[in-house]
């Protein structure tokens, strides 16, 4: 790491509360919007740990890659950039050249196959988190 990079860390950990406490405000808010609806969302908040908030991953239950497939296509077409995190392993080009065959990891690959992540920084307007709500229940709706 150089001078420059260590002096913006250290710039940014006095920041770093005030951070932290917004992401975890918009994971309130969309917590509170999904709980009725068919998905898994991961804890990052309870009596015994607070994750640092980096990423929203939602699950959808019952579902595979096709169907998260056509839902990140959905809510790119809304202008909502989601992502696709971890891929498992097997399932990248230096580990298949090595012989990694992810039919041999159904656990990796289940907990890849129907998972999403919706945007989630510090900068997301609560007028803009409601919006990627509103286009996240408009796309379940919409796809089923």
């Amino acid at each position: 790491m150089t001078d420059i990079q260590a002096a913006l860390g250290l710039a940014q950990l006095d920041r770093y509360d005030d951070m932290l406490n917004r992401r975890h405000s918009l994971i309130d808010r969309y917590n509170e919007a999904f709980k009725n609806l068919p998905v898994e969302v991961l804890n990052h908040c309870d009596d015994t740990h607070r994750s640092s908030g980096h990423l929203y991953f939602v699950r959808f239950i019952g579902k595979d890659a096709n169907y998260r497939n056509a839902f990140y296509d959905k809510m790119k077409e809304k202008g909502v950039m989601c992502n696709v995190h971890y891929k498992p392993l097997p399932m990248l080009t230096a580990y298949k050249t090595k012989g990694f065959d992810i039919k041999d990891f159904p656990n990796a690959y289940n907990q890849h196959c129907n998972q999403l992540t919706l945007p989630l920084n510090t900068v997301i307007t609560d007028e803009e988190a409601d919006y990627v709500i509103n286009s996240f229940i408009e796309t379940i709706k919409e796809l089923g």
